[in-house]
This record gives structure tokens, sequence and C-alpha cells, in this order.
């Protein structure tokens, strides 16, 4: 099954490659649209305990992966939007019995298009759970970059950065990155 996947992937990308040729000649461009996307990467997971000194220091990094959903509008080749995350972590702290469990996240999404390839920016609000009933609020933000492959369907990368300052009201401060691709479908 998980053979079938990879060649149900080419087959779809493949087939959209004529279209994103001919949708990128008419001059028709526009990346205003809802959208639905999956997405997977690599996280790191670094934080400081200042309840210890000298301060405990602890880390980690695991395969990720989500889901998301947005809208963007674009303005001539400016772009401007919004996106909603679900981000399935479960990133384990080395040496510890605690994971990174499940991170949620609302972003303000802000880009320019070069026609088929749009550059952005992104900041906004994330709030991730612990196996151990630890749960916080942070600030998220980051960079990424799509490629629009036909009028629906669109591939990119981005990164993230997330902020945690006291986590829980501990004397935890922690920071995730995550790098990921995606892969969207627009309606």
């Amino acid at each position: 099954m998980s053979a079938r996947i990879p060649v149900f992937l080419i087959l779809v990308l493949s087939s959209s490659a004529g279209e994103a040729a001919d949708f990128g000649t008419r001059g028709e461009v526009d990346w205003s649209a809802p959208y639905i996307g999956i997405s997977a990467g690599y996280g790191w997971l670094r934080d400081v305990d200042r309840s210890f000194t000298p301060p405990l220091r602890s880390s980690g990094d695991d395969v990720v992966f989500g889901a998301h959903a947005g809208y963007l509008h674009q303005f001539g080749s400016f772009v401007l939007g919004g996106e909603a995350e679900y981000m399935r972590l479960d990133i384990n702290f080395e040496g510890f019995p605690i994971d990174v469990e499940d991170a949620y996240a609302a972003k303000a999404r802000i880009g320019f298009a070069f026609d088929r390839l749009l550059l952005s920016g992104h900041a906004g609000a994330t709030y991730i759970t612990t196996n151990i009933g630890l749960e916080d609020w942070g600030w998220v933000a980051g960079a990424g970059a799509d490629y629009l492959l036909s009028d629906n369907l669109t591939a990119g990368v981005s990164w993230d950065h997330m902020q945690f300052d006291r986590f829980d009201g501990t004397q935890i401060d922690g920071q995730i990155d995550l790098v990921k691709a995606r892969v969207d479908f627009r309606f």
C-alpha cells in the first residue's frame, strides 16, 4: 500500500504539469482562493528549565505531520491571508519520558506573488500539548514558498518557529522549529 501513495502523487503532479504550463501562459495567475492541505516534515525542540541550578537544558526531534486550511487574497503582486493548522508532533525529550504531542496554530500570512511562485511570511498564535498534562499558548512566526502547479494544486515548503516562555506557569522556556513540505488543494 505504501508504494501506491508515491505512484499516485507522481500521477497527480505529472497530470497537473501541463495545466500549470497553460495556466502561466494565459496571464491569469491569481492566488485568491480558499485552500486545504497536508504537510509533513521534521521538528526540533529545545528548552531551558530555570528551576534548576545551573539551568537544565534538554532537546528532542522527530518527524511531524499535519493539516491546514486557509484563505489568500491577491492585490496586484501583494498577497494577504490567514491559516489555521494542526500538527502532530510527538517529539520526545531526549532522556525524559515527556512528549510534546500536538500543536495548533492560527497565522496571518503576507507575501508577494511572482507569477506561479508565492514567497510569504507568517505570524500568529500557537497552542501545544504534552503527554504529562502541561499545555500552553505561545507565538509562531516563519516563512514559506509555494508553487502553483495548476488552478487547484500547489506544492511548497515552510519553516515555523514556535516560542513558549514560562510554559504552563513553570520555569521552562521552550522553542520548536519545524521544516515542512506542503501540498494544498484550492477551491
